[in-house]
């Protein structure tokens, strides 16, 4: 009886982890998918440093990378609303979402940029994305 116990604990056990596993490799969850076009909205945000003012000391330093990655081929930028901040005075954010194009050579050349961003704030990314989706985060 133990040894049927333990084998159907042991299965359970498995199907977390499994489901765990699906789930870790999903993409971002809903809060940091929705939020607006990150160009428009740096260039319409009248803060000195509206993104990340520890990587980017001025707006247009963010606006720079974001063109960057549009002109490399992401097919979408969008800053997380779940990310966006209004202190009273000024709004601000820390993350940026790239959406990753479909094409081989583009997706490689906007998932470079990412992941240097990524190694930047001390990531290891993988030579190639896993995901259509890249959170640029810094702390």
């Amino acid at each position: 009886m133990k040894t049927i116990g333990g084998l159907v604990a042991g299965a359970m056990l498995l199907a977390i982890y499994y489901v765990e596993g699906i789930e870790d490799h999903r993409g971002l969850s809903a809060e940091y998918t929705q939020g607006p076009e990150a160009l428009s909205w740096l260039r319409k945000n009248h803060n000195e440093s509206a993104l990340a003012s520890n990587r980017f000391p001025e707006t247009r330093d963010a606006i720079r990378l974001v063109q960057q990655l549009y002109s490399a081929g992401a097919q979408r930028v969008i800053v997380p609303a779940a990310t966006i901040q209004n202190d009273g005075d000024e709004t601000y954010a820390d993350a940026l979402v790239v959406t990753l194009p479909a094409d081989p050579t583009k997706r490689q050349s906007v998932w470079k940029l990412c992941a240097q961003e990524l190694r930047r704030e001390g990531g290891k990314p993988s030579e190639q994305a896993d995901e259509d989706q890249v959170l640029l985060w810094w702390d």
